[in-house]
């Protein structure tokens, strides 16, 4: 937090508050985001016609994107309140807009019962929910940073990052859980989305008690506050913006065609691997419980590192390996041994986040604070509504792809090919970009 004025307990305070409220609706994010991948061999039978199972899966991961083309509207619209208005009056606002829709979805007629309402009905609330989750991405952790030392911004950038290992542990764990008790194509599903609801109204709470930022609260005071944040973080700082895009947009094609493809990818090999169909929950969900450890720690360990060693060496250096490995790491997971994949998955996870985790606390210290909200949410999430299609273009690649080679090899080659191309994008605008560790936020 830049400024002697400002006093230590409130700062301490409002950190502390705005991280737990941040981490717990980041968690709902990504435990929804992993929820729906992981539950979308079912989705795509609740809530579409089984006559064509491969079109059904197609526009299960459609209608997950559309959620993701909603993003950028929410973006806009509760980052300019953000930024205008108040950090905290925002993050409220898009909190009971995540809340809602996901406890609506949870509570869904499927097409056996409505026909093609159900599918309608998912898209136009998954629609809100990617409106809601808009607002949060960039949002919770602008407010959460504003009240971090930039000595240790990094260490709480990753700690924030690692909700989304935690929610995908706490995902795949639920997941294990609930289907040794309830089926999971009738009701056990309804459970998991609830379960996510949970989550976010308990952040929602905490983050009524919250202050406001400290930082915006200055410039509000100084007669800074901009009229139009977002036309100004494009007329001004487009260059950052550009950097959000390549790092973020990479990123986000890393995650959607990695591990987050991995329940898509296991599905298609169950077509030619009759012991995966007997067994597909165990051998796909178990691993992706004990590799959500590696992201856990990648996380955490990242955002400690990037505090050291500086924010564009550490979004560089693991993203290139993870490019080289990638394949590799996919192949692995044919084996159906579960030590193998969980420790493949677990080191996918883990290169990943100590790259991931470096960007939030980096677009950062390359925004002021008057257009800070605006210019991270607009451009990181018009890279979520992008990056969304990565599982589909992979998915559309592999059907190329298996007419000329093995169909498990090109299985593993498609979402690899995707995770390159990302990695390269990322690997750029890292290198075109200005260090900020340790930078003092305006």
């Amino acid at each position: 937090m830049s400024g002697p004025t400002v006093p230590e307990h409130v700062r301490r305070r409002g950190l502390m508050l705005a991280s737990i409220s941040t981490f717990l609706a980041w968690a709902l994010e990504y435990y929804d985001f992993l929820i729906y991948f992981s539950l979308i061999p079912y989705i795509s039978e609740l809530f579409f016609p089984k006559s064509n199972p491969l079109a059904a899966l197609i526009y299960t991961l459609l209608v997950f994107a559309v959620g993701y083309f909603a993003r950028p509207l929410g973006a806009i619209f509760f980052g300019h309140i953000g930024d205008k208005y108040g950090r905290r009056n925002a993050l409220l606002g898009d909190a009971i807009t995540m809340a809602a829709a996901t406890v609506v979805i949870a509570l869904l007629p499927t097409y056996s019962q409505i026909g093609i309402w159900a599918p309608t009905l998912l898209t136009i609330f998954r629609f809100v929910q990617g409106f809601g989750y808009g607002g949060e991405a960039g949002g919770g952790v602008v407010w959460a940073l504003e009240f971090a030392s930039p000595k240790w911004r990094g260490l709480v950038n990753g700690v924030l990052n690692s909700s989304m290992s935690v929610a995908s542990l706490l995902a795949t764990g639920l997941l294990l859980l609930v289907s040794a008790y309830y089926p999971i194509g009738v009701v056990g599903w309804r459970i998991l989305f609830l379960s996510g609801a949970v989550v976010v109204i308990i952040g929602l709470i905490i983050r009524f008690a919250a202050p406001e930022s400290i930082l915006w609260e200055r410039k509000r005071e100084e007669g800074r506050i901009v009229k139009i944040p977002l036309a100004t973080a494009i007329r001004r700082y487009w260059f950052s913006l550009i950097l959000v895009i390549l790092i973020n947009l990479g990123l986000t094609f890393v995650f959607y065609a990695g591990y987050g493809f991995v329940t898509t990818f296991t599905k298609l090999l169950s077509s030619y691997m009759p012991e995966l169909q007997r067994a597909f929950i165990k051998l796909t969900y178990l691993p992706l419980m004990l590799g959500s450890i590696g992201g856990i720690i990648g996380n955490t360990f990242g955002g400690y590192l990037t505090d050291l060693f500086g924010r564009r060496r550490m979004l560089i250096i693991p993203t290139a390996i993870l490019l080289i490995t990638i394949y590799p790491l996919y192949l692995a997971l044919t084996t159906l041994s579960i030590p193998i994949m969980a420790l493949s998955l677990a080191l996918m996870y883990f290169i990943f986040t100590l790259s991931a985790t470096v960007q939030t606390a980096y677009f950062s210290e390359i925004f002021p604070t008057e257009v800070r909200w605006s210019g991270i949410g607009f451009g990181w999430n018009l890279n979520a509504a992008i990056g969304s299609l990565a599982p589909t273009f992979a998915l559309l690649l592999y059907t190329s792809l298996k007419g000329g080679m093995n169909p498990i090899t090109a299985a593993a080659l498609a979402p690899s090919i995707v995770v390159m191309i990302g990695a390269a994008m990322t690997i750029i605008g890292a290198s075109i970009g200005p260090e900020t560790v340790r930078k003092q936020l305006e």
